[in-house]
């Protein structure tokens, strides 16, 4: 029996052993990419960690054979650990450079254009205090020329919120809009697991302040909602049971879109999401949906909200254009359960199922499997064209 044991225990250790050594000796992709995130206050790295998490078990690695490393191979704002700060971006190029560096990349992806304000800065002065002063961020003329080489060589480009929100400029949204085919509504929206400011700090100071300016009354709002706000300062709070059927917003796939990406028909998105509509250029690939009862229904449509709009859409014919109308990376993950083959299988260890604001949940049900089959197509489709050319 000892003996049986013994050898059991002995399997159950190598088996991490035998995954790592499965992903190791997976054949590398060799992909130029180019990250873009100016909204990195902190060694989290949140805003793009996932999608370097896909991409290294993927294996996807540097044209010199080296992995990517998502703590500094991105362009944007990077914290130092001494309370200083680079600022690495696309605004030292001239318009040829850019040119010569759309034609280097297989990929870019822009994981965050919102930036750094002075209040999550951890050493400004007005570091958590309720100001909105700007230190750093908005899509830049760079950006934009970049993104119009990339469309013009037929690159794949991915992008999600918030490449055409605040603070980018009118000027830049405009074009931006035009060049890729999305218009944004000004709205941009969250969930929150309870409106009341006394038990979520997260609460910004001054959505209380603007709905009393835009309702004239007291805000006393206590369970978990929905709030929306626009671009010209007005604010719908959707509060469950008042105005929500279902307290967070759906994600819905197009069937065709379960069977491609092995994702699930309706999944609950707990975190930042906007509404955008897109011309006939692009498909819809999934709705978000927001399950509102009448009251709800009557406060959206004083506004013209829709209550369903494209989550995540998609061109593929002359380039590549993926967007998510959402914080769609910024998952909570650690880097290193990438390094394992099969870790998937173990995924239900990583989150408790029955917290649907988990966005561990998320990552794993939804956004690793829709990843992962968005980059092996990419790989497949270098490894066609390495094999054209040679």
């Amino acid at each position: 029996m000892w003996k049986l044991l013994r050898i059991f225990i002995l399997l159950l250790l190598l088996i991490p052993v035998f995954s790592w050594l499965s992903w190791k000796l997976e054949d590398r992709n060799h992909i130029n990419l180019l990250v873009i995130d100016k909204t990195a206050p902190n060694s989290t790295y949140s805003e793009h960690l996932s999608f370097f998490w896909v991409a290294n078990q993927d294996r996807w690695v540097k044209s010199n054979g080296e992995i990517y490393d998502f703590a500094t191979d991105f362009v944007g704002f990077h914290p130092h650990s001494d309370g200083t700060y680079t600022i690495n971006d696309l605004s030292v190029y001239k318009k040829e450079d850019l040119k010569n560096i759309a034609d280097s990349l297989d990929v870019v992806y822009f994981a965050d254009t919102y930036g750094i304000y002075n209040s999550n800065w951890k050493d400004h002065p007005d570091y958590g205090k309720d100001t909105i002063s700007l230190l750093y961020g908005g899509l830049q003329a760079g950006d934009f020329n970049l993104l119009r080489e990339l469309k013009r060589r037929g690159k794949t480009i991915i992008a999600e919120f918030n490449l055409f929100a605040s603070p980018t400029s009118a000027v830049l949204r405009h074009q931006t809009e035009q060049l890729l085919g999305v218009k944004w509504s000004g709205w941009v929206g969250k969930h929150y697991s309870t409106l009341d400011t006394l038990l979520d700090p997260e609460i910004p100071k001054w959505l209380p302040a603007l709905y009393r300016k835009n309702y004239k009354k007291e805000y006393k709002f206590k369970k978990s909602g929905i709030v929306l706000v626009d671009n010209k300062e007005h604010i719908i709070i959707l509060e469950d049971k008042t105005h929500l059927n279902q307290r967070f917003p759906i994600l819905e796939s197009e069937l065709s879109t379960q069977l491609q990406y092995n994702v699930p028909e309706k999944i609950f998105y707990p975190y930042w999401f906007e509404i955008n509509t897109t011309d006939d250029r692009n498909y819809t690939l999934a709705n978000f949906h927001i399950d509102v009862n009448k009251s709800g229904k009557a406060l959206m449509d004083a506004y013209h909200v829709p209550t369903s709009f494209p989550a995540i859409f998609e061109h593929d014919q002359k380039y590549h254009f993926l967007y998510f109308a959402c914080d769609f990376s910024d998952n909570p993950m650690g880097i290193y359960s990438s390094y394992f083959n099969g870790i998937d299988k173990l995924s239900g260890a990583f989150y408790n199922p029955n917290q649907v604001k988990d966005r561990k949940m998320f990552f794993w049900t939804f956004y690793r499997p829709f990843m992962k089959t968005v980059m092996d197509s990419i790989s497949a489709r270098k490894k066609r064209e390495l094999k054209y050319v040679d």
